[in-house]
């Protein structure tokens, strides 16, 4: 079974939109080979949609996803960690009728006392380093608790939508 046969595309848009719209965080929904079935509808901040759209550094992304989408689906529990950037990111995992089908979650932001490697954006990027800081300045910082809020917010979502 497919995530578009558990809840209809636009569900999933919906979903997504709703959080983005709410937190602000990049998020998406991705099956069970880690394909984006639904990409993000805005952007957390001006660095990630440079990252995700240039072939070189996409990488970043794709290999923190694949490995917590990994961990999450032996789990089976929402987990937060980090690209290699340094951006905070959690994911979810989707599963229905206890069989495994993909991920969704968020990233792009960062928490507290965390730091960002402006130097590797500028170098995955070709950008100088001032630029580079320039992309990022703006990136949110959450508590722990914002961050879990907004968890606990998309895995009742999850749940609706799963239970429908």
């Amino acid at each position: 079974m497919k995530l578009a046969e558990i809840a209809p595309m636009e569900r999933w848009q919906q979903m997504v939109k709703e959080v983005y719209g709410k937190f602000g965080v990049n998020c998406g929904v991705l099956d069970i080979n880690n394909v984006v079935i639904q990409p993000p509808v805005g952007w957390a901040n001006k660095a990630c949609p440079l990252i995700k759209g240039n072939e070189n550094s996409r990488v970043v992304c794709a290999s923190a996803q694949q490995d917590m989408s990994a961990k999450v689906q032996n789990s089976k529990k929402t987990i937060i960690g980090k690209c290699d950037l340094g951006f905070t990111k959690f994911v979810i995992p989707i599963f229905y009728n206890n069989e495994f089908h993909g991920t969704t979650g968020g990233c792009g932001v960062l928490l507290e006392g965390d730091k960002l490697d402006d130097f590797y954006i500028s170098k995955i990027l070709n950008i100088s380093e001032k630029e580079a800081k320039e992309l990022i300045k703006d990136v949110k910082i959450l508590s722990i608790d914002d961050l879990e809020k907004n968890i606990n917010y998309m895995e009742g979502v999850l749940l609706r939508i799963i239970s429908r």
